[in-house]
């Protein structure tokens, strides 16, 4: 039975990692990033932090809090977080701006020990039909992660990535129903091969008995404690300069407060790309940049708890 190492409900969690690429797509850098736009995208990922701090400031309960960044550019975002107690998650896999990534289990750890986070955080494309020695590989070294984590008191944090192919969703009947069943058998593969997340992190698809199958996989066999975050907002929209969440953001911020099992959402890019990009070039200032994106991360966090305050099975 899995324990959550944290003690406290994780509900809202910023994803400024390597799902974007700060430096090409919002700096415009082509090839290896200078020093320069290193340091300046740096800084965008600082102000990304720091609206995640005057959402906290302004009635986002801390304790449920975290952010998650690479070692590479977020290094100031993670050793910040800890200074005010919020819980951090760092990407385990060696990548730099531009680079390619891989997993590697001891530099994980000792990323995740040298910045004292609270999560050791992985994101995987994996696909249950793979070549077998692919998934073997892939298991074998989040299982590292996973022993090593467990063994020194710090949570791991699996985020999966569907990519079902032809052949998946000319079997299922659809896209959606073909990514559902990519996830699912995806989760029971891991579980399988020993590897138990403290936080499971997924991009459900909208169907609501979807999203409670991926959650009720997660808790399977009296996995207690197990934390479950619906991704929102991964693709962002360099045009959308809202302050307030889109229609679909609130909708899967909606599904993951009425879905049993499932704990919380991973606020993705779309909360702060548009307005880093407009930083960036100069048409509005750092502070604006920061109230902005803070309201729209208290937007979903209001939007989360009106929901679930309303959920008939909660």
């Amino acid at each position: 039975m899995i324990q959550d190492i944290t003690g406290s409900p994780l509900t809202f969690m910023a994803g400024i990692d390597h799902r974007i690429n700060f430096c090409r797509e919002l700096i415009g850098a082509n090839g290896e990033p200078t020093a320069n736009e290193r340091n300046v995208a740096a800084r965008l990922k600082s102000v990304v932090f720091m609206a995640m701090k005057r959402a906290v400031e302004s009635g986002v309960p801390k304790s449920q809090v975290a952010v998650w960044s690479d070692s590479d550019l977020g290094e100031a975002v993670l050793l910040r977080g800890r200074s005010m107690s919020m819980l951090t998650a760092v990407s385990s896999d060696q990548r730099s701006e531009g680079g390619s990534s891989e997993l590697s289990p001891t530099r994980g750890w000792d990323v995740a020990t040298r910045l004292d986070s609270d999560y050791a955080g992985v994101r995987v494309n994996y696909n249950p039909d793979s070549p077998r020695h692919i998934r073997e590989q892939t298991q074998d070294n989040i299982f590292r992660l996973s022993r090593k984590c467990r063994a020194g008191n710090r949570g791991l944090l699996v985020e999966l990535i569907a990519s079902p192919t032809r052949r998946q969703i000319d079997r299922t009947g659809g896209y959606e129903e073909a990514r559902t069943m990519v996830l699912l058998e995806s989760m029971r593969q891991l579980q399988d091969a020993g590897i138990e997340p403290a936080v499971w992190v997924v991009e459900p698809p909208a169907d609501g008995r979807a999203a409670s199958a991926l959650a009720a996989q997660a808790h399977l066999d009296e996995r207690y404690g197990i934390q479950v975050l619906f991704v929102v907002g991964s693709e962002p929209d360099p045009s959308d300069e809202s302050d307030y969440p889109t229609r679909a953001e609130e909708e899967m911020t909606t599904l993951a407060a009425r879905t049993l099992g499932a704990t919380g959402i991973l606020i993705g890019p779309a909360a702060y790309f548009a307005q880093l990009a407009q930083l960036h070039q100069g048409l509005i200032t750092e502070d604006e940049a920061t109230e902005r994106i803070a309201r729209r991360i208290h937007s979903l966090h209001r939007v989360f708890l009106d929901a679930r305050a309303t959920a008939d099975v909660l």
